[in-house]
């Protein structure tokens, strides 16, 4: 079993001795070193992060568990608990990267000098939630589910993340906007981000859910709009203040 040690004799050795006890049937290779360097550490965290992403990705919040990524990883389920205490710490972890993915890569959409009207901003950004849907399915689960079971240093870490999506919707604004009050700017940006944690169900609904909506109202599927048509609606409202500077 795992922890027993063989205590074996020597014959060469002095006296009948017992000669260092080696370790029996080991889950993990005697390779192990502990990360003593900045890089060895964030290569562990990557490591647990994709593990556990693979695992939400493929099943459901229940699947991710320390027992199930410590085989995805190349170190022991003890040595996990090094740097996350819980799987709610892993997926707030890798929410707040995915997150800054986010933010970063819509500012790509929108290059400097390229101006666009509402309707071609919008549906720029509703196209990029939809290609984010793990991030969204995280968010989802931010305020119930991942914030309860987290200590408060990793709270203060994912808001700081989540805090710098201002600036980059904000300078993305002023470039496609005409010049307005920051206010509008920080207000669109903060409706945003509020929307952001609803958008999963409405792109991923269960069907039973909306089998049970469209009986409860006498309507089908084909009558309404697509969710990727709410998308682009909802965003238009939140943009409904500004003037953009191509439709000038």
């Amino acid at each position: 079993m795992k922890g027993k040690y063989v205590v074996q004799r020597s014959k060469n050795h002095a006296g009948g001795g017992s000669v260092p006890a080696t370790p029996r049937n080991e889950a993990k290779p005697m390779t192990f070193q502990r990360a003593r360097k900045k890089e060895q550490i964030e290569d562990r965290r990557r490591e647990i992060l994709t593990a556990a992403e693979r695992l939400f990705n493929e099943g459901c919040l229940e699947d991710v568990t320390f027992s199930r990524i410590a085989k995805d990883v190349s170190f022991t389920r003890q040595t996990i608990y090094t740097y996350y205490q819980t799987r709610e710490e892993v997926l707030l972890d890798l929410l707040s990267a995915k997150f800054k993915e986010f933010y970063e890569s819509i500012d790509q959409l929108f290059p400097p000098g390229k101006l666009f009207t509402r309707d071609e901003f919008c549906r720029r950004v509703a196209h990029h939630f939809i290609e984010h849907k793990m991030t969204l399915r995280l968010f989802s689960l931010r305020h119930t589910v991942l914030e309860e079971n987290v200590r408060y240093e990793n709270l203060v870490a994912f808001n700081r993340v989540m805090l710098q999506v201002f600036p980059t919707v904000k300078n993305l604004l002023r470039r496609q906007c005409s010049v307005a009050d920051d206010m509008l700017f920080d207000t669109f940006t903060f409706t945003m981000i509020s929307y952001f944690a609803s958008i999963y169900p409405i792109l991923e609904p269960h069907p039973n859910q909306l089998k049970a909506i469209f009986e409860a109202i006498g309507s089908t599927a084909e009558n309404h709009p697509t969710a990727e048509e709410c998308l682009i609606a909802s965003i238009k409202l939140m943009t409904a203040g500004l003037k953009f500077k191509k439709e000038e």
